[in-house]
Order: C-alpha cells, then structure tokens, then sequence
C-alpha cells in the first residue's frame, strides 16, 4: 500500500500540522506502509533539495507557480497523485487539497 501525504509547507519549518504530517508518515513508514509527503517551497528556504529524507519519510518538494497568501498552487506534483492507493492532504483551503479532491473524485 502506498499513501501520498500534502501538505503546503513541510520541515524544516516547524508547526502543527507539519510535525503532524512527519509523525504519521514516519510510522507508516516503520510499519512497512510508503507514505511520502509531497509539498511546496512555501516558508523554506527556496534552495532546498526537491527530495530529501527526514528519518524514514521522503519528502518530495515541488515549485510553486503561484502562490496568493498560503495557496500556492504546485501543478508539477498533480500527475502523481494517481500513483497512490491513498491520498491524505493537511490542512485545508490550499491547492493540494483542492486538487486532490477535484482530479480524485
């Protein structure tokens, strides 16, 4: 089984639902279950590697081509979504959610 995680920002940036996002693959991860986590550069450090590891969880960064406050719209991580038998997005009111919900349903 494989479970897209979305998140609009991700580590290093610290927050709740970003730690939440890391928490939840990480132990999906160490019980055999590929749970990546795609995500933008939005509040990092914009020359950060487009992948990287944190403990177990690979983290996928995409461009934004787009952003108006925290949306910021990252179409080049859209034609992986299909590739998952599950797809959870955090938060709400971004692009990932957004496009996950239109293009999945």
């Amino acid at each position: 089984m494989k479970v897209l995680r979305t998140i609009e920002t991700f580590l290093p940036y610290i927050c709740g639902p970003t730690n939440q996002a890391f928490q939840i693959s990480n132990r999906l991860e160490e019980r055999g279950i590929h749970s990546p986590v795609y995500t933008t550069y939005s509040d990092v450090d914009p020359d950060l590697a487009p992948h990287e590891n944190f403990e177990q969880v690979s983290v996928f960064r995409f461009r934004h081509q787009f952003k108006v406050m925290r949306y910021s719209m990252s179409m080049g991580m859209l034609p992986h979504f299909n590739s998952f038998d599950i797809l959870h997005s955090h938060n709400y009111r971004n692009f990932q959610t957004d496009s996950s919900f239109f293009l999945l349903s």
